[in-house]
């Protein structure tokens, strides 16, 4: 049998792979029928050896082959033995390729028994995972955290993982507030959601029609683009009403409770905008999350009206 795990979504790949590893673990108590080759020690002898060798204790046999297109010599020899020996309906040996990023090659990908592809989580799809994270190691998060901390990290599950992970060690059982991710989480925001809000405070409409479009295409859901635009609305409210009750730029971050790099990249917007217009579009994002959950505008639609009303 062939399985065939691949995707730039490298944290869910490696599940799988730990996975399936487990399960064989489980099945086979001696372990001695499992061996891993990595990129950098790739041998088509010792690989064919192993899968044709006899198999001790009467096991099935579980092989891991770790980025196999890094290795072009071997790819093209294996791929061929594949053919030959008719390791796809083999039920007595077990190959796994774990191909970290996208498919160079799709020859693979048709000779395989099993094929998963592990593309990177976008919008909805990563909130919502964070909160299976979250459950799964009984971290107690709001979801204003979880959606500042996916607006910080981005699609890293890896940093995601482990950020959420030293956010419940530090807080031990309490619930992880907005305030936690600002005090303990270095940010790497979403350049593309504060590029729409830019063009926002522009009035440059065309752009942000482009910029909101781009978000949609990419397969983010119109709920996620509306958390991150509220999130960045509330941060810039927040700052325009300080600022208004006369807190120097070099204290806003800590009087706002937020990172400094997040004050940094809000400067441009904050001057293009009074603090009534900001509340004003606050209240229509409100209106129109509110709307789309209750089905009575589609998100698109929502999106395009909310921009041509500001």
């Amino acid at each position: 049998m062939l399985i065939l795990l691949y995707g730039e979504d490298t944290f869910r790949s490696r599940q799988k792979l730990n996975q399936i590893i487990e399960q064989y673990k489980t099945k086979h108590k001696t372990g001695l029928n499992l061996v891993c080759f990595r990129e950098n020690s790739l041998d088509f002898d010792k690989v064919k050896q192993t899968i044709e060798s006899v198999s001790m204790f009467d096991e099935k046999k579980l092989l891991i082959i770790e980025n196999i297109l890094k290795n072009k010599s071997f790819s093209e020899e294996f791929s061929k033995y594949i053919t030959k020996s008719k390791l796809k309906n083999n039920d007595d040996v077990i190959v796994v390729l774990h191909q970290e990023g996208k498919l160079t090659s799709p020859s693979y990908k048709n000779k395989a028994s099993m094929v998963e592809e592990f593309k990177l989580l976008k919008g909805i799809e990563l909130i919502n995972w964070l909160k299976k994270e979250a459950t799964k190691n009984i971290i107690n998060i709001s979801p204003i955290a979880i959606s500042k901390l996916v607006a910080y990290v981005g699609d890293d599950l890896w940093q995601l993982s482990n950020e959420l992970n030293k956010l419940g060690s530090y807080k031990a059982g309490q619930i992880i507030d907005e305030q936690d991710i600002d005090l303990l989480v270095r940010a790497k925001l979403d350049t593309n959601i504060f590029k729409t809000i830019d063009a926002l405070a522009r009035r440059d409409k065309r752009s942000a029609f482009k910029f909101l479009h781009q978000h949609l295409e990419q397969g983010e859901n119109e709920i996620y683009l509306l958390t991150m635009f509220t999130y960045q609305l509330r941060t810039l409210i927040k700052l325009k009403d300080l600022m208004e009750r006369g807190t120097s730029y070099y204290d806003l971050a800590k009087k706002a409770g937020l990172h400094p790099f997040v004050v940094q990249k809000s400067s441009d917007q904050l001057r293009n905008f009074s603090l009534d217009q900001l509340k004003k579009i606050y209240r229509r994002l409100l209106e129109i999350d509110l709307g789309i959950k209750k089905g009575r505008w589609d998100g698109p639609t929502a999106l395009d009206l909310l921009i041509g009303e500001i």
